[in-house]
């Protein structure tokens, strides 16, 4: 079973705000965003890791943290910057394509997207995904998954509150 990347923000609370996705998808929702800017790709990436994974995947002192830590890794000051970029850049960028049209194909990605994605350095390099299976990411699909996340970190960003990551 492919693992999930939950990011929450009351784990005890069902009707809290929430994106789940598994964590296949989860790599080409980024990768799609590293596609239209690498630089504000890996803010997004910031938004959907824990602080603890970030630090230890990037060498950065830990500090006390451990991997009980599951708060976000991007200040939440940095949200609106996220959600411009989903706003201004991803989203028109997917607009301006046939709903149907599978991104897979466009990017050649090849027999594994895993190797794929480790291949293209950056955040990447940290990734180890589930077999991806390469059907069903297209247009649509990541305008629906962008604009679901867009809407979780605007619930945050207005609360003013924090969120946590899991995989699980």
């Amino acid at each position: 079973m492919a693992r999930r990347i939950e990011l929450e923000v009351d784990y005890d609370n069902p009707d809290a705000p929430g994106f789940y996705t598994n964590f296949d998808n989860y790599g080409a929702i980024l990768y799609y965003a590293y596609t239209v800017n690498q630089t504000l790709a890996l803010e997004l990436y910031k938004a959907m890791v824990s602080e603890y994974y970030y630090k230890l995947e990037t060498g950065i002192p830990l500090e006390g943290l451990t991997d009980e830590n599951l708060n976000v890794y991007l200040p939440l000051s940095d949200l609106p910057h996220v959600i411009a970029f989903i706003d201004n850049q991803i989203l028109p960028s997917l607009q301006l394509l046939p709903l149907t049209l599978d991104l897979t194909n466009k990017w050649k990605i090849g027999n594994s997207f895993d190797a794929f994605l480790m291949n293209q350095g950056s955040f990447f390099n940290h990734f180890s995904i589930d077999n991806i299976e390469q059907k069903g990411y297209t247009v649509k699909y990541f305008i629906a998954s962008f604009t679901q996340l867009r809407d979780f970190l605007e619930d945050v960003r207005i609360k003013n509150t924090t969120y946590t990551v899991s995989i699980i």
